[in-house]
């Protein structure tokens, strides 16, 4: 019994020797292969254990479980896990963090890479405080810059917090940091804390809409007295705000398609749905409308962020990844167009003037248009010395086409084609090819009738 008993301790204690091992590596840099000194190697799931890569980037970690998963970090580069599956030697390559890197951020009067500015710096992006709901964009920094205190004065509608960058430096002079706005400084708040200063409930900053703001700069430092001097001792807050941006002033098809599968998903959790009811809701009512033009819609996760737009596979055409481009089809490039030709001449007893003209004018739509061909005769003939004779002839064609857009503008194709979603209604049946024309003959019914589907 007693050797039984020997032998299974023994067998743990092997199984448990070999379960844990010395695990030895070397960290180096993906770039040019050199080594990376101070990189933070912890084992994940094990709070506290693993060790750091010496100056030769060497690392040396005592009783590693074989199983163990490492989790590198350095600064400048990204953070990677690396799995240790028994093995005793490791050599470890790390990737430059790209992003972080070469993230631009505003600084005084121009712009700096974060990888080479040398001051304490921190940006906040528009994405950070886009969706919070707050009036001035002060209140929407909270927990977002390190050691950064906002702390609110008072209870009024309205009222805005203090911000103290670098803490309460003065008594007597003002603590607030300087806020410069797309490169120009603004004063904000009463200049003295001990003259109702710590009371003040608004200041210019509350004018400034934070929809309106691209990103956020604080400057911590001393560095930021090398660019504002002395005005930069509680520090810098520098707000840069939106510009417009290469693209569409308006919603593509596909946005607005997701507008609308949000708007019904809104309505069913409103009614108490779960999230897979409410996108099923959503998705039924997009598939009632557009099945016929040959698109269906799906959401793997029942959110909008998985909502795809494909096509339908029952038909002659496929019409996943395209729409129809009515813009091409109902307007053109208008041209103007007009061609005189003028006869004149005068003796003592006669005068006579002849013209013919020929003009055409195109609509921006298609079908309007407008053409005139005119001509006249002035002829003034004297017979002696009291009778004159005066003839004016004007002879003139015009031809119309087109109609009057001031009436019926609900039914006007060419004001509903401006609808964002109108490229998802095809003038062709998806299954036949043929147009929708249910028995009209009227080309403009037959350009209509999707929306009537």
């Amino acid at each position: 019994m007693k050797k039984s008993l020997f032998f299974v301790l023994a067998v743990l204690i092997t199984t448990a020797a070999f379960a844990q091992s010395r695990v030895t590596g070397k960290v180096t840099s993906s770039e040019d292969g050199s080594p990376l000194p101070f990189v933070t190697i912890l084992i994940q799931g094990e709070r506290g254990l693993g060790a750091n890569s010496d100056i030769d980037g060497n690392f040396v970690i005592e009783r590693c479980p074989s199983d163990a998963i490492l989790v590198l970090s350095y600064v400048g580069f990204t953070t990677i896990q690396v799995p240790v599956e028994g093995r005793s030697v490791l050599n470890i390559t790390m990737s430059p963090d790209a992003l972080a890197l070469e993230e631009v951020m505003v600084v005084a009067y121009g712009t700096a890479r974060k990888g080479t500015y040398t001051g304490a710096a921190s940006v906040v992006k528009s994405d950070a405080i886009k969706d919070v709901s707050t009036l001035s964009f002060e209140n929407a920094l909270s927990g977002k810059v390190a050691g950064m205190q906002i702390s609110t004065n008072s209870g009024q509608a309205g009222a805005v917090s203090s911000i103290r960058v670098r803490g309460i430096g003065s008594m007597n002079a003002s603590n607030e940091p300087l806020y410069v706005i797309d490169g120009v400084p603004v004063t904000s708040g009463n200049t003295g804390q001990m003259s109702g200063y710590i009371y003040s409930t608004n200041n210019v900053m509350s004018t400034l809409n934070p929809q309106d703001i691209e990103s956020i700069t604080v400057l911590k430092d001393a560095a930021a007295s090398a660019l504002y001097g002395s005005r930069a001792a509680n520090g810098v807050i520098l707000v840069t705000t939106k510009t417009g941006r290469l693209g569409r002033p308006v919603a593509s098809p596909e946005q607005q398609v997701e507008l609308y599968y949000e708007n019904f998903w809104n309505a069913g959790k409103y009614d108490g749905k779960t999230d897979q009811a409410s996108s099923a809701s959503a998705l039924s009512q997009l598939n009632k409308r557009f099945n016929k033009h040959g698109y269906y819609f799906t959401a793997d996760d029942h959110t909008v962020n998985s909502l795809k737009i494909l096509g339908m596979t029952d038909g002659q055409e496929n019409r996943e990844g395209k729409y129809y481009n009515w813009d091409d089809v109902l307007f053109r490039t208008a041209i103007y167009q007009t061609y005189d030709l003028s006869v004149s001449g005068a003796s003592d007893r006669t005068s006579y003037y002849s013209s013919l003209s020929y003009t055409k004018e195109q609509g921006r739509s298609t079908v309007n248009d407008f053409s005139r061909i005119a001509g006249r005769v002035n002829v003034n003939q004297k017979v002696g010395k009291l009778i004159e004779f005066n003839t004016n002839v004007n002879i003139a064609r015009n031809v119309q086409h087109g109609f009057n857009d001031t009436r019926s503008t609900g039914s006007n194709y060419f004001m509903q084609s401006r609808n964002l979603l109108w490229p998802l209604y095809w003038p062709t049946d998806y299954k036949t090819g043929a147009p929708w024309t249910n028995g009209k003959t009227n080309p403009m019914c037959c350009v209509y009738q999707p929306m009537k589907h």
